[in-house]
């Protein structure tokens, strides 16, 4: 199981600082196991969190370091949940998202379609 860029930057943080996860997480009124979820991406990382989080290490982290922990967040909760698509849409999104993780770009259509939807400065285009 792989670390999320928030749990990455916790622990990095934490250990760091010589916290343990036990007196993080009774900090932010948590469990141990609820912070490693969270750590791990299998509990939500909600804003109430990640501002436990913050507070937990202002006053011992840099600037920078709690600067690196909130982007770090972001990065952890960019997620687009599809539980709500119907069946056929999820799979659209599940073949999409392989095709990028393979290295593989989008087709000239899918391309054209997303401009057709979202114009100019409206979608994150890395072309």
């Amino acid at each position: 199981m792989k670390l999320t860029p928030f749990g990455e930057t916790v622990r990095l943080l934490r250990m760091r600082h010589d916290v343990s996860m036990k007196s993080m997480a009774e900090a932010m009124g948590i469990s141990s196991s609820y912070l490693s979820g969270i750590e791990y991406g299998e509990k939500t990382l909600a804003d109430k969190y990640v501002d436990a989080a913050l507070q937990f290490f202002r006053g011992v982290a840099s600037d920078a370091d709690l600067q690196s922990l909130r982007q770090a967040a972001e990065r952890s909760k960019e997620v687009v949940n599809v539980a709500d698509l119907q069946p056929d849409a999820r799979s659209l999104v599940a073949a999409f998202a392989r095709r990028l993780q393979s290295g593989l770009q989008p087709s000239k259509e899918i391309n054209d379609w997303l401009d057709s939807k979202y114009p100019e400065g409206k979608r994150n285009d890395p072309r």
